[in-house]
């Protein structure tokens, strides 16, 4: 790899870390990231010079403002989010709630898009934002939808949120069963406590599950409108689908 590659390379590596991981320290990123401190104080010396890296007053980094300009038109260029900003504004309506579009980068799942709910304050996951990919309604699709993904995921170590995160192998394979048979999700704590989602599929022309659509609010505004939220997701999915395809 030469040498301009193996700093994009780098980059590429720090900037998806805070993403992940919000602030860091020189110490905590050179740990992670398997390099010098000297080398990770004129890489983030390089990028805070651009604005895709910010410093704190304790001295930690963040991702610059930057990166907002550019994931918006990363976000803008993307089909599916033209497709599904109809549906989400409708959702959003018909609901009252937070509705998220998401999709898989790597195992984590990864927000596309969102049209906040009127407590959107309580959610921690917003446009950019990740979720593991065994918490979450929409990662809980992806894991029930994907079987390569799942024996992936549950080979390693899988962090308890709350105390109603599914981390044993057995538990999420039964809640995939029991995903692939309802067609939707329920997410009930196992992120934040006090919040529910319900999450569904919006398949390709192959047919394979790319994105997922979710609900998300208070627990029991989610859990008591279930099954007309779940309909509705459902019909909004269907409809993404065929538009996409």
């Amino acid at each position: 790899m030469g040498k301009p590659i193996k700093i994009l390379s780098n980059s590429s590596q720090l900037l998806n870390l805070l993403a992940d991981q919000g602030q860091l320290g020189i110490p905590e990123l050179s740990e992670r990231l398997d390099m010098p401190r000297a080398s990770v104080y004129r890489l983030v010396d390089a990028l805070t010079h651009v604005g895709l890296v910010g410093q704190s007053e304790d001295g930690k980094f963040s991702l610059g403002l930057e990166v907002l300009h550019l994931a918006s038109a990363a976000l803008r260029a993307l089909p599916e989010i033209e497709v599904a900003r109809p549906e989400l504004e409708y959702l959003n309506e018909a609901t009252g709630q937070t509705i998220y579009l998401c999709a898989l980068r790597g195992t984590a799942t990864v927000c596309l898009d969102w049209v906040p709910g009127s407590r959107v304050s309580l959610l921690l996951l917003g446009p950019g934002g990740t979720l593991p990919p065994h918490a979450g309604a929409t990662s809980r699709v992806f894991l029930a939808f994907d079987d390569d993904l799942r024996r992936d995921v549950i080979r390693r170590p899988l962090e308890r949120i709350t105390d109603k995160t599914l981390t044993e192998p057995s538990e999420l394979d039964a809640d995939a069963q029991a995903i692939r048979s309802a067609g939707f999700s329920v997410s009930d704590e196992d992120v934040t406590v006090g919040i529910a989602a319900l999450g569904v599929p919006v398949h390709d022309r192959a047919g394979n599950v790319t994105w997922a659509l979710s609900v998300a609010g208070l627990r029991a505004e989610i859990l008591d409108s279930q099954e007309e939220f779940v309909n509705l997701l459902k019909e909004a999915g269907a409809r993404m689908s065929r538009r996409l395809s």
